[in-house]
């Protein structure tokens, strides 16, 4: 999720890792100037991300930023099938 107030953004992303914990992404910084930040935030649960994710975003819109819709492209790793490839070639 993408947010704006004039040339301020912040962007949300939440996703799985390998090891099945959820990571809350937040990125922000200004257009016009070189100052920017990221910080991850670690979660064991889907339902404990989505609290964490909807917080930020009641933070958001109390600050005055407004969402933006842009439609992001998610990469397709199998990582899975590596995964099992290793651990078969290991048995051999």
């Amino acid at each position: 999720m993408r947010w704006q107030k004039h040339q301020e953004y912040y962007i949300v992303r939440m996703y799985q890792d390998l090891v099945g914990d959820w990571i809350v992404t937040q990125s922000w910084g200004c257009n016009t100037q070189d100052n920017n930040a990221c910080s991850q935030t670690v979660s064991t649960s889907y339902q404990d991300a989505r609290l964490i994710v909807r917080e930020i975003r009641k933070q958001l819109k109390a600050k005055g930023f407004r969402h933006v819709a842009r439609k992001e492209t998610q990469l397709g790793f199998e990582f899975g099938h590596f995964l099992k490839n290793d651990a078969e070639s290991q048995l051999r």
